[in-house]
């Protein structure tokens, strides 16, 4: 991404200074794939981009380093971090682990509204017009199925882990690895084993939905092998 181009920001940032807001700002770039695996993120350039100073843009990369987007080179270079498949592989596993231990907290506290919402999030994932629609709706769905957990620190580690992964299936959308027609039905089933008060069934239906995914992204680097 060349220093010129911009951000997929809304609006102007209207010299916003904290360092949350940019931190916000590019995780979102990061993961919809906008900056290159190893492109650097000069704090220089970042500032005269956000309008402020150098200081709650190296507080930004800061936590994007913890976050496990970034990493620190040498003189100082903070560059996006590579995913190798192996990387990309643990994060799945990571997040089968969290997640279904949040459906599990979240099952029984979820509202008839809940599940309304979720089977309109379903629906609106089968009309959706595009690839970035739909992992935005997806994303919604995710997060409402968590929502009931009262496991604070968990849901935030799941949005974490599901942030690089959503960065990888930006970066190789066009490679065969977005599955929609089957994850909508994954979703369907989760959902009805849910509305039957099947939780057990819930968290299987879950962990094979998070196991297709993995499955795909093997195959993908077998037939296009990334150094």
């Amino acid at each position: 991404m060349s220093e010129s181009m911009e951000l997929p920001f809304t609006g102007q940032l209207q010299r916003r200074t904290t360092s949350d807001d940019i931190v916000d700002a590019l995780r979102e770039a990061i993961s919809r794939g906008h900056f290159k695996e190893g492109e650097e993120l000069n704090q220089v350039t970042q500032a005269r981009r956000f309008g402020v100073s150098r200081v709650p843009v190296r507080e930004a990369l800061r936590q994007l380093q913890a976050e496990g987007l970034v990493s620190s080179q040498a003189h100082m270079r903070t560059v996006v971090t590579g995913l190798s498949v192996d990387r990309v592989l643990e994060v799945l596993d990571l997040r089968a682990m969290l997640e279904t231990y949040l459906l599990e907290r979240a099952a029984s506290r979820l509202s008839p509204s809940d599940l309304d919402e979720l089977r309109s999030l379903c629906a609106d994932m089968d009309a959706a017009a595009d690839h970035q629609e739909w992992l935005t709706l997806n994303k919604s769905f995710h997060e409402l199925l968590y929502s009931r957990s009262d496991a604070d620190l968990t849901r935030e580690l799941s949005r974490q882990l599901a942030v690089r992964v959503e960065r990888y299936l930006h970066m190789r959308r066009d490679s065969g690895v977005q599955r929609t027609e089957e994850a909508n039905a994954e979703h369907r089933r989760i959902l009805s084993a849910l509305e039957r008060g099947q939780v057990d069934e819930a968290r299987t239906e879950l962990q094979a939905h998070i196991a297709h995914t993995r499955d795909r992204v093997i195959q993908l680097f077998e037939a296009q092998p990334v150094d």
